[in-house]
């Protein structure tokens, strides 16, 4: 009797550790481990921008579209806030009536595109997750050893925000995007984060509008809107998962501009 007691509390044993196993193997199929990536990924030094594209065995054109990539990166960041305005351009009439339009300008010129397109310099890259990985300077400028080093960064907090942040000198936007493309996932994200911050320098503008009686001083309100500029990529971060057998990428950007 004793004998039997102790073969069904092994067997209860066996089937419970084959259920654990189970259970954590199906968590390790739907979750994929990120590798070491350099740093210059997660904090995007100043005066660097990076772009990526898919790998490929022509190098030459996956070295190119991570190019095209960046430069359209970089020119968004530099003139993501420039707010053409209606008002000054058409009459008097429609600033004394407080009726002032706005239309953002979530991107730049292609003038600009291509000339930041023409400037930037290949200066570290990495094949990783699929990709590739190139970072970009504009100033001929090698990146330094801290962000050379690859490493595994656990997933900040401040990202599961989410939201735009207001703090004292500066605006931080964060923003998560989910694809099962990777370069459209970092994109998406940016480009959610540049309109989210647009938005909120439109409602200030349209707000000083309202409020100033003097019309030379809305069209200065007006004109200084369009020095709203310089954004940048603070920090970044990627996770990707594995559902129903397709593989997606979802990314974390903390955008910020100065006030």
């Amino acid at each position: 009797m004793k004998n039997v007691i102790i073969l069904i509390l092994t067997l209860f044993i066996i089937a419970g550790c084959a259920t654990h196993n189970e259970i954590y193997r199906q968590k390790t199929q739907d979750k994929f481990e990120i590798p070491p990536l350099p740093k210059w990924i997660y904090n995007t030094p100043e005066s660097f921008v990076v772009g990526i594209s898919q790998k490929s065995m022509n190098e030459a054109e996956m070295y190119e579209a991570a190019k095209q990539m960046a430069a359209v990166m970089k020119s968004r960041n530099q003139a993501s806030y420039t707010i053409e305005k209606y008002a000054v351009t058409s009459s008097d009439n429609i600033l004394k009536s407080n009726a002032s339009k706005f239309k953002l300008n979530v991107s730049s010129s292609p003038e600009t595109t291509e000339r930041i397109y023409n400037s930037l310099i290949l200066v570290d890259s990495v094949e990783v997750l699929g990709y590739f990985f190139g970072l970009f300077s504009t100033i001929n400028k090698k990146v330094g050893t801290p962000f050379n080093k690859a490493n595994i960064q656990r997933i900040p907090e401040y990202f599961e925000k989410n939201k735009l942040e207001i703090l004292d000198n500066t605006i931080n936007c964060y923003k998560t995007k989910s694809s099962s493309s990777l370069v459209l996932a970092w994109e998406n994200a940016a480009e959610e984060a540049t309109f989210e911050i647009a938005k909120y320098f439109e409602k200030i503008i349209q707000s000083a509008i309202i409020n100033t009686d003097e019309i030379t001083e809305k069209k200065i309100v007006l004109e200084t809107s369009e020095k709203l500029s310089m954004m940048k990529l603070k920090a970044s971060y990627i996770t990707t998962e594995l559902k129903d057998n397709l593989r997606t990428f979802k990314v974390y950007h903390e955008m910020e501009i100065n006030k």
